[in-house]
């Protein structure tokens, strides 16, 4: 039986005689090519006259759809409460935190500035008259309005001809999902424009494969690469897009291993020219706009305590750089975990409902006086191998590295207590952490001291002794030898209310790591003995840990967004339910008096693009059923010319749909709207190359009636996506699924 070789499919029968155009030949691999040739490859679309006049057309027609009555709505919808409340942060600088990269909800900003808006509205409610919300929806929605052009040049650069190219870049104007988007305040529509971006700029490159290393090849390499910039910097998904042109790269660079025409030096010049293009470019770009986000805002805000201490400091207005030096027996120290969202070290007078039944110690995210311990040293370091005065009055002075102390909780009166008899509420592994009665048998033992280990301090403090922001600490259990730690675990919300799991490692590893579950750092100082000084002189700042810090956080914030299964919420869907747009959801509250707006697409295009989309990869079965039986006979260079550009648009829409039903994280609609383009563009690309197989006589009447109904359709649901200020029952026929909450919602409980 013979082996299997795709390329075989490639290659045209020496019998067989194209009737087609003619298309370049693929005898060899494109990085065969000498720089020096000049292009034969045209790329169409960018100076023809005709293509100028159909840009302009698709430009103004979806000028029009994604303008006209745009600030009818005259209070903050949906997510513009999010987003641009976000935008008047950066316009007064204060620090925020969101699970977004920072360059849409930039260019949110800059409309804002440009509108004149001075960074006071908070985005709830009715527009004030001193903001100009028309100019930022007309700012966002010109990002909407870049995908029917894009849509168009990027079908002619996959050879499709103007006719079906200008249906693509219609059929992108006529979803009314898409248009919708695009006509507020948020970051979907610069995220669509940049996917789209990035997708013309791919389809552009594919077309100069030929010319490797000339200047237009280089150019439209190199824009790639800002593309994907930029699309990654606007929402995480944009990643996909990475994605997709990063499977294309390893198709080329394997088709040029494969051919032994290509130099080696050749191939390593195409695998230093992506590198640079394809990482280093996005990367840079993607570090710029965390660059800018951190120049920009300057000030302090509460959600900033989650970075690094020296960042924090830098801000105008924080809360803790002023504070005394030396931490010192019978001061006052709130710790913070190292452990994103731990938040503090924390009790009250609540009991665990297990174990040995004594007062929690928690992590809690926010600062209250159940956060504030007392610090007693009792042994000296150079003592802590004898016990001998340990249970001592406590001894005054500075705490220093080695030393052995107690904490006392001020608010219940109690010592922090490691108990190795009883393990921890949720994480068994670990051992228990209690508070204890000061006046108890207990607090006579061994197990409330501990034996401080400062690690990797800021070099300004690095001076054996405990300072606050700047001198990590490891705390010890001097009797069980187990260390403090946040196991990262939740405890139960009846009895525990979702606090941090606060637990002691008796793990031998656990006495040695400088692991973030088993760091603290004393956050606030209060010592009235001692003078405040400015600890800001003594913190490091770096630009990479920030930004390594805060993209963390992005992702865990992002991972938090899980759905509640027991609970119907209107905005949310599952991915299995868009391709064929199951639930739309609604934008805004639904009673009479309000301007309704609701994210339904063209069922036209939705529909269609899925049965495209999902049937492709049985189409590509039967060919290959077909090539092995013998029967299947390609014009010359006939399959190659359709397959790349196919493999690009499906590629593009499973990459952006597929990733969905992997994320525990909770979905809406417009998490599919990227992967909508990409499959109306490969429907379109579908019905091209059908109608030129099949029918090509029936060219025009195709284009006509699919155009016609496209326009029909968008039409028919317009006063969804224009906005309904009547009751919704004077709207007839918009409910085409039963399950379209368009008159009810008929999942609400």
């Amino acid at each position: 039986m013979p082996s299997f070789n795709f390329s075989e499919m490639m290659r045209p029968s020496k019998t067989e005689k194209s009737e087609r155009m003619p298309l370049p030949s693929t005898s060899k691999s494109f990085a065969a090519y000498s720089s020096r040739q000049e292009s034969r490859d045209h790329v169409p679309g960018l100076w023809d006259h005709r293509d100028r006049l159909i840009i302009l057309a698709l430009t103004l027609l979806c000028a029009f759809t994604r303008l006209y009555r745009i600030g009818r709505a005259n209070k903050a919808q949906w997510d513009e409460s999010h987003f641009g409340k976000f935008g008047a942060l950066y316009v007064n600088r204060t620090f925020y935190h969101d699970v977004h990269p920072p360059a849409a909800k930039l260019l949110v900003a800059l409309s804002e500035v440009l509108a004149g808006h001075n960074g006071t509205f908070n985005f709830k409610g009715e527009y004030p008259p001193y903001v100009n919300y028309v100019f930022m929806r007309m700012f966002n929605a010109a990002f909407g309005i870049t995908l029917a052009p894009l849509a168009y040049l990027t079908c002619r650069q996959l050879r499709m001809p103007v006719g079906f190219a200008a249906m693509a870049g219609l059929f992108v104007t006529m979803d009314n999902a898409l248009c919708v988007i695009s006509r507020f305040i948020l970051l979907d529509a610069p995220l669509l424009a940049f996917t789209a971006f990035a997708l013309m700029m791919l389809a552009c490159f594919y077309r100069q494969r030929r010319q490797a290393f000339s200047a237009g090849w280089w150019r439209f390499l190199l824009m790639t690469g800002v593309s994907l910039g930029l699309v990654a910097s606007a929402k995480w998904v944009g990643m996909f897009a990475v994605a997709l042109v990063g499977a294309y790269t390893i198709y080329e660079l394997y088709e040029m291993f494969c051919d032994t025409h290509v130099p080696v030096h050749v191939y390593l010049k195409h695998w230093a020219a992506r590198i640079v293009a394809l990482i280093v470019i996005p990367l840079s770009i993607y570090m710029l706009t965390f660059k800018i986000h951190f120049m920009v805002l300057n000030r302090y805000n509460n959600s900033a305590n989650f970075m690094p201490m020296g960042f924090q400091t830098k801000l105008i207005g924080n809360p803790i750089s002023q504070q005394p030096y030396d931490v010192e027996t019978g001061s006052s120290i709130r710790l913070q975990s190292h452990v994103s969202g731990a938040g503090y070290l924390h009790s009250h007078t609540h009991q665990y409902p297990a174990g040995s039944m004594r007062q929690q110690v928690t992590g809690y995210g926010y600062a209250d006086g159940n956060n504030l311990w007392n610090v007693q040293r009792r042994l000296a370091a150079e003592n802590v191998d004898g016990t001998r005065g340990a249970m001592s009055e406590a001894i005054p002075g500075p705490i220093g590295h080695g030393d052995v102390i107690a904490l006392h909780h001020n608010s219940t009166n109690t010592y922090l207590y490691a108990d190795t008899g009883h393990e921890a509420p949720v994480s068994k592994q670990f051992k228990e952490v209690s508070a204890v009665k000061a006046d108890s048998a207990e607090a006579a033992r061994l197990n409330m001291l501990w034996v401080v280990e400062i690690v990797n301090p800021e070099k300004r403090m690095d001076d054996g002794h405990v300072h606050p922001l700047g001198t990590p600490l490891r705390l010890r259990s001097l009797m069980g030898n187990c260390v403090l730690m946040a196991s990262g675990d939740r405890l139960d919300k009846n009895w525990g209310w979702g606090q941090a799991e606060i637990a002691c490692s008796s793990s031998p590893d656990a006495r040695t790591q400088t692991g973030s579950k088993y760091l603290w750092t004393v956050e606030r100082h209060i010592n009235k003995a001692q003078k405040s000084v400015n600890l800001g002189q003594y913190m490091s700042s770096s630009f990479l840990r920030d930004f390594a810090v805060l993209n963390r956080q992005m992702w865990l914030t992002n991972n938090a967004l899980i759905p509640d299964h027991d609970k119907h919420n209107v905005l949310e869907s599952d991915p299995l339910s868009w391709p064929f747009m199951i639930y739309p959801m609604r934008m805004v509250g639904w009673d009479e008096a309000s301007i309704k707006y609701l994210e339904i697409g063209n069922p036209l295009l939705w529909w269609g693009s899925a049965v495209a989309c999902l049937l492709f990869p049985v189409q590509v079965l039967y060919w290959l059923v077909c090539w092995r039986r013998r029967c299947l006979a390609w014009r010359a260079n006939e399959f190659r010319s359709y397959i790349e550009g196919a493999a690009i648009l499906w590629g593009g829409w499973f990459l952006h749909y597929a990733p969905f039903f992997a994320m525990g994280r909770v979905t809406y609609l417009h998490h599919f709207l990227p992967s909508l383009y990409f499959g109306i563009l490969f429907m379109t690309y579908q019905v091209y190359f059908a109608t030129s197989w099949y029918a090509p006589r029936s060219t025009r009447s195709v284009l006509v009636i699919l155009s016609a109904a496209a326009v029909g359709v968008f039409w028919w649901f317009s006063p969804l996506t224009f906005g309904w200020d009547k009751p919704i029952k004077d709207l007839w026929g918009m409910e085409w699924v039963s399950s379209w909450p368009v008159y009810e919602d008929k999942l609400a409980i």
